[in-house]
């Protein structure tokens, strides 16, 4: 059976190409969610949302894909996160994350661990903490062990936006507790 999905994709950021997975601007969509929302996609793909991590990992099971995270402060500086190699687990392996090929301007090391980090929400804890990270920080993610960053957090406006560990975080792009204006996390076939 297949579930037809609408995605949105972007033809400009590096060569073009890229479908969009993740998506934050403006706080419009509440993401504090639980596994099965995150399963499968919630929001508009034209504006905030979160494709599916069903799907994301139907498409990564079939073909070689890259992942691009773009990041964007208070301040209007940008930076970018780019993986040669991206794919994500079965539900059954919850949605456990690899990445290799680490490139971009959002520090001189990835904010993602690269291999075996399993995907974790309010009602799934699948993280390597006793603590529950994703209650403790709120959202869906690859926590680890709670982790250097969490694109899905809660959505602080401008002003409010420091000392927030619950918010939209990549440590080696502002730090642990400053939280981000704008993120959007893409995919793409290896080889476009």
């Amino acid at each position: 059976m297949h579930k037809e999905v609408k995605v949105f994709c972007d033809m400009e950021a590096n060569g073009g190409g890229w479908t969009l997975i993740q998506r934050r601007e403006n706080g419009s969509v509440n993401f504090q969610r639980n596994w099965k929302d995150y399963k499968e996609g919630f929001g508009d793909p034209a504006g905030e949302h979160w494709l599916g991590n069903e799907v994301v990992h139907q498409l990564t099971s079939r073909a070689a894909y890259s992942l691009r995270v773009e990041l964007q402060d208070w301040e209007g500086n940008e930076a970018y996160a780019q993986y040669e190699h991206f794919q994500l687990g079965s539900e059954g392996q919850l949605y456990r994350l690899s990445l290799s090929g680490y490139s971009g301007s959002a520090g001189h090391q990835s904010s993602l661990v690269l291999q075996g980090t399993n995907f974790s929400t309010r009602d799934a804890d699948n993280d390597n903490c006793l603590c529950k990270c994703a209650q403790m920080l709120s959202a869906g993610w690859w926590f680890d062990a709670c982790g250097l960053s969490n694109l899905n957090g809660i959505y602080y406006p401008a002003r409010h936006h420091v000392r927030k560990l619950n918010g939209i975080r990549w440590h080696y792009f502002q730090g642990p507790g400053y939280s981000l204006r704008a993120t959007r996390m893409m995919m793409r076939p290896v080889g476009i």
